[in-house]
């Protein structure tokens, strides 16, 4: 055994990190973020249904566009359209400011990756909102037959239309767009049939790591309630959890036992992000030094 993680922490440090059940991939879930909860099911409705549907008209609309470049333009389906975007745009804002003051720590968690990601794409949250308000009067003035809306302080056109053309030519080109088309995630790990998990050992190693990490994510329920010496040392508890799992994977990846389904579905949430794991681990770590500098902010 001692062999076996010698070598697991050896691959960690040769290959690169996993993505490991963790930060958003995480299947313990808190009662804020749990699914059929009021912020799990606006999220889910947004990441997974109004926004997909909706880039999936449009991309409709400007090849339809495109093909006919001479014809009328279906104006009601033009406004039909930045109606949705608008109500998008309004579900977006509510969303994020309910996960950036809501005491949970998972909703907290993503909130702020969130951040990192849109600053490491050239964006902030505060921009792509405009934008996206920006996008759906712009559509809803072409539709009544009104002049061009400038764009508003922010907004960069240029950029915009950098981020359009990657969009059509190699895929998701902006944070929105990658948002829209992130897969679902729902296998598990593990399919509980490998056959590492015979040995007794393995097996209980297992079940304690899922009991550790369950608890502090109930535990996290009440982050926001932690004095700021309650909320470090909550950040070095998952951290822990966090390096655990690395080994695991690490051990399961050597005896070739990680469940194929997991491994393709985060793979391509990730191709899907536009980022791959060591991108996504760096974005996960910066997130958590950020909320450890708050919380020491409030010593």
């Amino acid at each position: 055994m001692a062999r076996l993680l010698t070598l697991a922490t050896a691959f960690v440090a040769t290959h690169g990190l996993r993505l490991t059940p963790i930060g958003p991939f995480s299947p313990f879930r808190s009662a804020a973020c749990a699914d059929g909860s009021p912020l799990g099911s606006a999220m889910a409705g947004l990441t997974q249904s109004k926004m997909p549907a909706f880039a999936m008209e449009m991309s409709k609309l400007q090849l339809e566009m495109q093909a006919n470049p001479n014809g009328m333009p279906d104006l009601p389906r033009i406004r039909r359209l930045a109606s949705d975007l608008s109500d998008a745009t309004d579900d977006w804002g509510q969303m994020l400011a309910r996960m950036s003051l809501v005491d949970d720590f998972q909703a907290r968690e993503y909130y702020k990756m969130t951040s990192v990601w849109a600053e490491k794409q050239g964006e902030s949250l505060a921009t792509i909102g405009l934008m996206m308000r920006w996008q759906a009067d712009s559509m809803l003035a072409f539709a009544d037959g009104k002049p061009p809306l400038p764009p508003p302080p922010g907004v960069n056109l240029e950029k915009l239309a950098r981020q359009q053309q990657e969009q059509q030519q190699n895929g998701p080109g902006s944070m929105l767009s990658q948002i829209s088309a992130a897969a679902a995630v729902d296998a598990t790990p593990f399919t509980g049939k490998e056959a590492a998990f015979e040995s007794a050992v393995v097996r209980e190693e297992y079940e304690k790591l899922c009991r550790d990490h369950a608890g502090i994510v109930r535990l996290g329920e009440s982050f926001g309630t932690f004095d700021a010496l309650g909320k470090v040392a909550f950040l070095d508890q998952l951290k822990f959890i966090e390096e655990r799992w690395d080994v695991f994977f690490s051990r399961f990846a050597l005896l070739g036992a990680l469940n194929p389904d997991f491994e393709a579905q985060t793979s391509a949430f990730l191709n899907s992000m536009g980022m791959d794991a060591d991108q996504f681990r760096e974005i996960l770590d910066e997130t958590h030094v950020l909320m450890r500098e708050e919380a020491e902010a409030q010593r």
